[in-house]
């Protein structure tokens, strides 16, 4: 049945309502005709008998109506009890309406589990949770360079924030196999994206992040991203740039979204805030946004550079720039915010350098058909290559190596690492030691001119602590962890002035985000601490 037409029956139905409260109350007042228009009350009938009498057409009013049988008496009787017809339909009003209500279209999103409004004093707002990250900013910059980041300290010391000790990565620790573990919950081995470039025998494609067109592709990035989990649930999400591909392989899309492209950090900032400005009905509940410049001019210059110390600025002026312009919407106490990282930077040098041309030889050298990670690697050999005595060159040169670098097979990987159980990952693995790097003659000599770059790295051991991330939060959910600190002891704090929780594995900020936006019903599978969360929420 059209809208139009379910209208007009809702609006004859309630007419009709109202004229029977008249009718019940003066009934035995009432002339026949009228009795018989009380006998009447079907909508289309009603209708019609109020267009007649309109009319005049008193004879034809009362000859136009033939009731059935169910009508001919004036009352019917309901558990043994008799009550005026009229007064039945207008107790089955109600229902009807509200029947109609779930029968009516609608396009307003429903989440699984609906929050309670929220109101910053000139507008309602759902619950909302705002991630940032900030690739390749390590945990020790907050105390090396405590005077260039100044806002981004203030989240942990504000009254409704906190910061963890340090956040820990994945193994290998570098961006795009942190932020998609970050983003699906899941181990690097799981979601597929085991290093920042490698080789995939099932496509016989070796997967680069400098290949926008690659990226793009959905068949690479395995797992339910948490923009696709909120989507799917009916809340709207947003994406600045956060490393992955523009929807799922089922087709799913954050409803807005800006790919990976120049744009400065306060730009970033003034687009996270035009959403969070969005009418309601529009607005997102869920936003990511990444900014790299931390990690670049890490790469760039080492963590120790004056260029670090430009991106620091940088960075924490367009955190400073979102923190007021939440405060200027009053907006701190609905908002949830969390600011992370997802691994650190070590220096390197021309001192710290493993040929591995010089450890398996011209002939093993030029055996490998693919290289994948970096600084580590990970070794494909050509077909037919026996790769015993390889794999025995580069196990005793590590040994000699006094610690500099070690050998791995999928089968010998640290269990820690969670590193074993894909394809995609190579099946000999050399992987150096903290700063230190795995080069050939050719790429030093020829390519580098005898200048190793570039002078910052990560990608190694994700329990070094040049490799920790960090982590600020601030919002409601917070005060509620405050709250429950205070009720409990102080397992899974730190210190609880200034308020800082133990470092945690960033496999668990999956849990956390969809909890904080309601959907922890609606949670799919994942390698995270099964309520992990509850000790603190």
């Amino acid at each position: 049945m059209a809208l139009s037409k379910l209208k007009s029956l809702v609006s004859g139905r309630i007419r009709a309502g109202n004229h029977a409260m008249e009718l019940a109350a003066n009934e035995p007042m009432l002339p026949e005709n009228e009795r018989s228009v009380a006998g009447a009350l079907d909508i289309e009938g009603y209708v019609e008998a109020e267009n007649l009498r309109a009319a005049g057409e008193e004879d034809a009013l009362t000859s136009s109506i033939k009731p059935h049988a169910f009508y001919a008496s004036k009352r019917v009787e309901i558990f043994g009890i008799s009550i005026p017809k009229a007064l039945l339909w207008l107790l089955l009003l109600p229902a009807g309406i509200v029947l109609l209500s779930f029968l009516l279209p609608s396009n307003r999103r429903h989440s699984p589990t609906e929050l309670a409004l929220l109101n910053n004093g000139t507008h309602d707002f759902h619950p909302t949770t705002l991630v940032v990250s900030l690739d390749g900013f390590r945990e020790l910059y907050l105390s090396s360079h405590a005077n260039l980041v100044p806002n981004i300290l203030s989240i942990g010391n504000a009254g409704n924030g906190l910061r963890a000790k340090t956040l820990q990565p994945q193994w290998p620790t570098l961006t795009f196999p942190n932020h998609w573990s970050m983003m699906t919950g899941l181990h690097v081995e799981t979601h597929g994206i085991v290093a920042n470039h490698f080789y995939d025998p099932e496509q016989g494609v070796q997967f680069k992040i400098e290949e926008a067109e690659m990226i793009g592709e959905s068949q690479w990035w395995r797992g339910e991203p948490m923009w696709s989990v909120a989507e799917k649930a009916g809340l709207i999400t947003a994406n600045m740039m956060w490393p992955g591909p523009p929807a799922t392989s089922q087709g799913v899309a954050p409803t807005y979204a800006v790919p990976f492209g120049d744009m400065d950090p306060s730009a970033k900032v003034d687009q996270l805030l035009t959403w969070i400005d969005m009418p309601i009905e529009k607005r997102p509940r869920l936003i990511f946004g990444y900014m790299p410049e931390v990690d670049q001019f890490g790469h760039l210059g080492g963590p120790n550079s004056v260029d670090v110390e430009k991106a620091l600025q940088m960075v924490d002026q367009a955190i400073g720039r979102l923190l007021n312009g939440l405060k200027e919407r009053n907006l701190e106490n609905i908002v949830n915010l969390i600011v992370l990282s997802d691994h650190g930077m070590s220096e390197t040098s021309n001192d710290r350098m493993i040929f591995l041309d010089d450890v398996l030889g011209k002939e093993g050298f030029e055996a490998i058909q693919w290289r994948d990670g970096w600084p580590s690697a990970g070794l494909r050999f050509k077909e037919g290559t026996d790769t015993g005595p390889l794999l025995e060159n580069l196990q005793n040169a590590a040994i000699a190596s006094q610690g500099s670098f070690t050998v791995h097979t999928r089968e010998t990987m640290p269990e820690r690492w969670s590193y074993n159980a894909s394809d995609r990952i190579a099946p000999i693995w050399a992987i150096p030691k903290l700063g230190w790097v795995l080069v050939d003659h050719h790429e030093f000599e020829d390519v580098l001119h005898g200048q190793f770059t570039p002078k910052g790295l990560h990608g190694y051991d994700n329990t070094e602590a040049e490799m920790q991330a960090m982590f600020f939060a601030q919002g409601p959910f917070v005060d509620d962890m405050k709250v429950r600190a205070m009720q409990s002891g102080s397992e899974g704090w730190v210190s609880k002035d200034p308020h800082v929780i133990d470092s945690f594995n960033n496999l668990e900020i999956f849990t956390l985000v969809l909890g904080l936006v309601g959907l922890s019903d609606k949670i799919p599978a994942h390698n995270g601490t099964i309520g992990f969360w509850k000790q603190y929420l």
